[in-house]
């Protein structure tokens, strides 16, 4: 899913001939049109449709609704697709983290596959600051600095994320391990998800607030 240049990785939680509904980590206000990218399971085929939000994420679920503009007429597929999976009771993940990546934007998309599998909802954003506004309203498991350990971006980016959002798990992932005791786990860049959930879910004592 895009806005303004930002991307998010999202849960489909139901279509319909005329809309779609997302669980997101993102926030979006009423009216916000978006292009959003879907995956078919069946035929693993990506198709792009448009659409504007008219129902805005809020607790307990933070799923938003879109009203799709003109539909193309392979979204009738992905609509079939999904009322025949609705049917056989596939297993679903019991905890779908809510995450924040901040980088560069190419290392963001050369890790966009691994998030995109991971199941969590994911937001990117190219610095902390530039997220403050569509994260204020959304608690995130994790905050993920797509940077190397001795990066110098890394510890203005925690502090944000550190008053941002206090409670988050924050983490580097990237080559060598820095010194800045804002981090609480430092990933090797080329780890894949187990590593990142670890991090997320080790029993960390979360780092004081300022």
């Amino acid at each position: 899913m895009l806005l303004g240049g930002e991307l998010a990785v999202c849960r489909t939680r139901d279509v319909s001939e005329v809309g779609v509904s997302l669980d997101t980590a993102a926030w979006f206000p009423l009216g916000t049109r978006l292009a959003i990218s879907l995956v078919d399971p069946s035929s693993g085929t990506a198709l792009e449709v448009i659409g504007d939000v008219v129902r805005e994420a809020a607790a307990p679920t933070w799923s938003i609704g879109i009203l799709l503009v003109e539909p193309p007429a392979e979204w009738s597929a992905i609509v079939a697709s999904a009322a025949r999976q609705s049917t056989t009771g596939l297993p679903t993940s019991t905890k779908r983290y809510r995450v924040l990546v901040v980088g560069d934007e190419h290392r963001q998309r050369g890790a966009m596959a691994l998030y995109v599998t991971s199941g969590w909802d994911v937001l990117f954003a190219t610095d902390g600051a530039s997220v403050a506004e569509a994260i204020e309203n959304v608690d995130l498991d994790a905050v993920i600095a797509e940077l190397d350990g001795e990066d110098p971006r890394v510890t203005p980016i925690m502090e944000d994320m550190r008053t941002l959002q206090p409670r988050a798990r924050r983490i580097v992932r990237g080559h060598g391990r820095g010194s800045s005791d804002l981090v609480h786990r430092f990933v090797e860049r080329d780890s894949g998800l187990e590593a990142l959930l670890d991090a997320i879910t080790a029993d960390i004592p979360a780092a004081s607030s300022p």
